[in-house]
């Protein structure tokens, strides 16, 4: 083991100036001068001094001393001189002195590793200290005792102390050893914990919350703990002038405590008036008080603001919010203004995109967006995107308060040229939609939608192909039950997804069918870095058979996020020039495996199956039991908005015509 001893009057000199003195420092390094500095500082300002002299040397020196002690030079010296008006500090720090062996005696309780962790984790939480022999700081051991005795109580060993003894001598190494004496004294549990005074509404949860605490470990934080764990219970429902007591009686041969915990909950209170800070914009202001206005005049229940302070957040209008109850003195009922303040996020942003996917291959675009448009708290979007497909531009203006409710409306317009395989189609689409999010985890939709398209090609034929130019009205619905930790880097939760579409002929091109979407995904982390998910989709047409659909109309299956042995769209019929077909059916059921083998860089094993039909079926749940199944291997890299994903999949059931397996580069998880 090194050993660290400071330079003898040959570090670099620092040099101070406090209230007209000059005080220049020799032997001492950086890291410790930065410490050192402030205290000289400190005894300068206390001592009034406006000139230098022998008593303020020779205090300072004094001073300098003990600091160099209590940060483990225990040896050090500090001569000083007085010249002119300036006070030369010189430091001999000598040997520093670290932490050797630990020794623990008595009955521990807890394991001794843990103990150790606690009594030294004042001195090794610095940066750059020695986990294994830190610097002898007495101040941080002694807070590391005091840790120790506070781990010993929490297990209900109130009477615990803990004695440190260091040795008298330092060894030559420049390390002294500890011996730890360890006296639990009397163990404490809870007896039994009598509630009274909550709300009525609240009986049931919060006697919920105190039923399991008979036979724990005994201490006042726990006791608090509960009155907190009450208390916020009853804040977050309305009560919040809630306040809690606690009665108890310790023996002195410690055995069970018993509590009896007494609420005043006060009067429930009702929100009066929304009230945003006025440094918000107007848009601002109409959204935030559109979006908790339904709040007012009933009860403050933080659940409930909970969704209307993430609708806020989805607008993407504000970059931090907060809600905070301003009860109003002196009024009965009791009644209280939600106050709202926070930070807007810039409202005009102009982004460039490159990129690169293995469907669409080179893609670059432009988009820019307001999310104050007019500061009427409107967001207006503008993409103009190219691919190897073609070029796809669209403008969509959103009300995230339609009427100043709770409600999003928007409205999309989009122009397309998709020219990837052996066709061409030009679309114009116009879409509507109005959506709420219902609660925490639940959001809902409804859409209409038309589109004119046209289609040609000089190699397809027409079952292959399709209508080439049609015309249809869309109408229908979305819901999602979402309980997800994050929507962009899911670690652990679920959610389940529907999507209902009925699509009509709207001048004559005799198309007509419904479409069902299912969705759904489950993670599991297992342990800190190594997690599973599993996901599920069915996508399926009712009312047609594939050859009477347009081709760009049928659900595929294959593709990064379905079947990853195969090409995007390509698990089913493809003409020999390799455009697929599609179908009216495609199901598919992903499993995965992740470990985290650097920081945010995870390497995973799947497998993947699925199917692909192209009959009419008569049911949402109509599929094709021809099931096509792929396992593989992939890297993902987690970035704000999603991971960088390379997989490949390799075809297990190789058929003729078809590749062994599917590289794929994308962004998103598969499922």
């Amino acid at each position: 083991m090194a050993v660290s001893v400071a330079a003898q009057e040959s570090d670099s000199v620092h040099t101070l100036r406090e209230g007209g003195v000059t005080v220049t420092v020799s032997g001492t390094d950086a890291v410790t001068w930065d410490s050192l500095d402030t205290m000289l500082k400190d005894q300068l300002t206390l001592s009034g001094s406006s000139s230098p002299s022998e008593p303020l040397a020779d205090d300072l020196a004094f001073f300098t001393r003990q600091h160099f002690i209590r940060e483990g030079w225990p040896q050090a010296e500090v001569r000083w001189d007085l010249k002119g008006d300036t006070i030369t500090l010189t430091i001999l720090s000598g040997q520093q002195t670290r932490v050797g062996k630990i020794t623990w005696r008595g009955d521990l309780i807890v394991p001794e590793e843990e103990l150790r962790k606690f009594l030294l984790r004042p001195s090794i939480e610095k940066e750059g200290a020695d986990k294994t022999n830190p610097v002898w700081v007495e101040s941080e051991l002694q807070s590391g005792t005091g840790l120790v005795q506070r781990r010993l109580r929490a297990e209900g060993y109130l009477q615990a102390e803990v004695v440190l003894t260091p040795e008298a001598a330092t060894g030559s190494d420049g390390l002294r050893d500890i011996t730890m004496e360890v006296k639990p004294g009397p163990r404490f549990t809870f007896g039994s914990v009598d509630f009274a005074g909550g709300p009525v509404e609240l009986e049931k949860q919060m006697r919920g919350l105190i039923a399991q605490t008979p036979g724990e470990p005994f201490n006042e934080a726990r006791v608090q703990q509960i009155e907190g764990q009450l208390n916020s219970i009853a804040k977050e429902s309305g009560w919040l002038n809630s306040a809690t007591v606690s009665d108890y009686k310790l023996g002195q041969q410690g055995g069970t405590v018993d509590v009896v915990i007494r609420m005043t909950p006060g009067e429930r209170v009702r929100v009066a008036q929304i009230v945003p800070h006025p440094d918000f914009s107007r848009g601002s202001k109409r959204v935030l008080t559109a979006g908790f206005r339904e709040a007012e005049g009933k009860y403050y229940i933080a659940e409930d603001l909970d969704v209307m302070f993430k609708r806020a957040l989805d607008t993407g209008m504000f970059a931090r919010l907060d809600v905070e109850p301003q009860l109003q003195p002196g009024i009965s009922p009791a009644q209280a203004d939600l106050r709202i303040t926070g930070e807007e996020t810039k409202p005009k942003t102009l982004g460039f995109e490159l990129g690169f996917d293995t469907f669409l291959g080179p893609q670059a675009g432009v988009n820019y967006r307001n999310t104050n448009f007019r500061d009427q708290g409107n967001t207006l979007a503008a993409e103009l995107n190219w691919s190897t497909a073609g070029p796809l531009g669209s403008l969509k203006l959103t009300n995230p308060a339609i009427f100043n409710s709770g409600y999003a409306s928007s409205v999309q317009l989009a122009v397309e040229n998709f020219n990837l395989f052996e066709y061409s189609r030009y679309g114009t689409s116009l879409n509507l939609e109005l959506s709420r999010r219902a609660s925490k985890h639940f959001t809902y939709s409804v859409f209409a939608g038309v589109s004119a398209n046209t289609v040609s090609t000089d190699v397809l034929t027409d079952a292959e192909i399709g209508p080439d130019t049609y015309t249809l009205g869309s109408l229908g619905g979305s819901m999602m039950l979402d309980y997800r930790d994050s929507p962009v880097l899911p670690r652990k939760g679920w959610f389940v997804s529907a999507r209902l579409e009925s699509t009509m002929d709207v001048m004559g091109s005799n198309v007509s069918y419904m479409r069902t979407d299912l969705r759904g995904a489950w993670y599991r982390p297992i342990t800190k870095k190594f997690r599973f998910a599993a996901g599920a989709a069915l996508l399926s047409i009712q009312g047609a058979a594939a050859e009477e659909l347009p081709i760009d109309s049928r659900v595929f299956n294959g593709g990064p996020n379905s079947v990853r042995a195969f090409a995007e769209r390509e698990l089913g019929p493809v003409t020999n020039g390799g455009t697929p077909l599609g179908g009216t059916s495609a199901l598919f059921a992903s499993a995965e495996f992740s470990y985290e083998i650097y920081p945010n860089l995870e390497l995973a094993f799947f497998g993947d199956i699925g199917s692909l039909g192209r009959g009419s079926n008569s049911s949402a749940f109509d599929y094709s039991s021809d099931f096509r199944p792929a396992i593989g291997a992939g890297l993902r890299y987690k970035l704000p908005f999603g991971p960088v994903r390379i997989d490949y999949g390799h075809n297990v059931g190789k058929r003729e015509g078809e590749s062994g397996g599917m590289l794929h580069v994308t962004v998103g998880f598969a499922f």
